[in-house]
């Protein structure tokens, strides 16, 4: 494989802040913990490892036990987004078949392990993904795990898709080229290459491996 596209999938790929909103309160309540979220405290979480959430998630907890705690929400969380997925962007199957054509696809996530397969079952997208992985399986920082798959297909070069400014600094870390979905949940990030819909994808993708 020389050349290939990798996947941020929060704010990418689906729109998961409603069902993380209910499956997190959802948890909280199985869980007999008095915090309660709202959208706008899920969505500044997107990006982030379980680790770095779970001490923003939980602040009046000692640091070792919101760590179990956030592992416990995401275990609750995870079971019952299998039947309460995200939302995919706009032409995203359409753009998927156009750009699977021409690159090897991939998904690479700083999130826990299943929530990737809930978007690739629950959206009947995995025919169009090689491969993916994430923190949660790894234990790796997203560069590292942008690194891991490049090695493990043998693949020459990567742009890796992605929202956030987290995402911009990992590609860097990882020497790949960066492409801004701008209209997912961060709008301000320091970047060359940026798309305003999945669309604009594939021409820009041209642009940039040749």
């Amino acid at each position: 494989m020389k050349k290939a596209v990798f996947f941020d999938l929060d704010g990418t790929l689906w729109d998961a802040l409603i069902p993380n909103l209910e499956a997190w309160n959802l948890a909280m309540e199985k869980l007999n913990q008095p915090y309660r979220f709202d959208l706008k405290t899920i969505k500044s979480f997107m990006g982030l490892t379980p680790d770095e959430t779970a001490s923003l998630a939980f602040p009046q907890t000692p640091i070792e036990e919101g760590k179990k705690l956030f592992k416990n929400t995401l275990k609750i969380s995870t079971e019952y987004m299998k039947t309460h997925p995200g939302s995919m962007y706009p032409d995203e199957i359409e753009v998927l078949k156009e750009l699977k054509k021409d690159y090897p696809l991939f998904i690479v996530s700083n999130c826990e392990s299943g929530y990737i397969e809930n978007f690739l079952n629950g959206c009947n997208t995995k025919d169009y993904f090689i491969d993916h992985t994430c923190v949660g399986d790894t234990g790796l920082e997203k560069w590292q795990n942008i690194l891991f798959l490049k090695d493990k297909y043998s693949i020459e070069e990567v742009i890796y898709v992605g929202d956030t400014n987290k995402d911009f600094v990992e590609a860097t870390k990882a020497n790949v080229k960066f492409v801004h979905a701008h209209y997912g949940f961060q709008k301000d990030v320091p970047c060359i290459y940026k798309i305003d819909s999945l669309k604009e994808l594939a021409r820009l993708l041209k642009i940039i491996f040749n």
